[in-house]
């Protein structure tokens, strides 16, 4: 185990509040209905609380912090996080089966970062296996790797980003390195577990939009046996607010979200480095 994981490991424990071996409790953000945009199908997405990453362009700030957090707006009080048993995150899960056995759909575990709380993320993800619905993750991949080994057995998808694959750049942005990432990414495509990887790349302008980039990760994601997709994720600012009621800056304020075409232009671009992997953009494949 390197110091940076070791590390990594005492700053969510001692942050999150929460024993890393109380399996039973976690911290919630929020719990959202008839998602689209997290999965196959329409899904319930559990957002849970704490993120050990600092990405300047989070659209939600108030998922990094581990603990209960206050934001105003104006006279009003909000709340963001809630602790929550296993129990009572599935029994809300529960409410929509009926939809998702009818769209082909199920659970999204989302951040924060999930593999934060492993244990919490691993019984919620198992209990819902039980009862027969599809699961899946969308996380950075920081995290120990035996935090990881914990949640693939119960996952049908795999929804990771790869946001740089400059390991100076992906530091500057994100604030750590992207070394652990990428050896999570090839450690667990190699797992006997079986689930597809979704490989998605947020696209900043000016910060990881350049070809050389996009180049690498299509080199790197060829290698990958589980890959189903690279999914290219438009920047936006849709978070701005937040920073505001949390009294936060927001840094990238002068970036402005690409256009649809350009998004599509990218995403032929790196259909034509690896054309025997399907790229995605604005939820469509691209052709080439």
């Amino acid at each position: 185990m390197t110091n940076e994981i070791k590390g990594l490991d005492n700053f969510m424990n001692d942050n999150l509040g929460i024993s890393n071996k109380a399996i039973d409790k976690g911290m919630v953000l929020r719990i959202e209905k008839s998602s689209i945009h997290d999965g196959p199908g329409l899904r319930t997405v559990v957002f849970l609380k704490g993120c050990p990453l600092n990405c300047k362009w989070c659209s939600t700030p108030e998922s990094q912090s581990f603990q209960v957090e206050n934001g105003h707006s104006g006279s009003k009080v909000i709340k963001y996080g809630m602790e929550m048993t296993v129990e009572e995150v599935v029994k809300e899960i529960m409410k929509d089966s009926v939809f998702y056995f009818h769209s082909d759909g199920g659970m999204t575990l989302s951040g924060g970062e999930v593999l934060s709380q492993p244990d919490f993320a691993a019984n919620i993800l198992k209990e819902c296996k039980r009862n027969g619905i599809n699961t899946a993750i969308e996380t950075s991949f920081y995290s120990n790797y035996e935090n990881i080994e914990k949640v693939l057995p119960y996952l049908d998808h795999l929804f990771v980003d790869i946001k740089h694959m400059n390991s100076e750049e992906h530091k500057k942005w994100v604030g750590s390195d992207n070394n652990i990432i990428l050896d999570n990414i090839k450690r667990a495509d190699k797992s006997d577990c079986n689930f597809k990887i979704h490989v998605r790349v947020p696209i900043i302008p000016s910060i990881n939009d350049e070809e050389n980039n996009l180049t690498e990760v299509a080199l790197f994601c060829k290698n990958l046996f589980k890959l189903e997709e690279i999914e290219l994720l438009k920047y936006h600012r849709l978070g701005t607010d937040t920073y505001k009621k949390l009294g936060r800056n927001y840094e990238l304020k002068n970036i402005e979200s690409p256009t649809n075409e350009y998004m599509y232009k990218l995403a032929v671009y790196m259909k034509k480095i690896a054309p025997e992997i399907n790229v995605k953009v604005d939820g469509k494949y691209v052709n080439v």
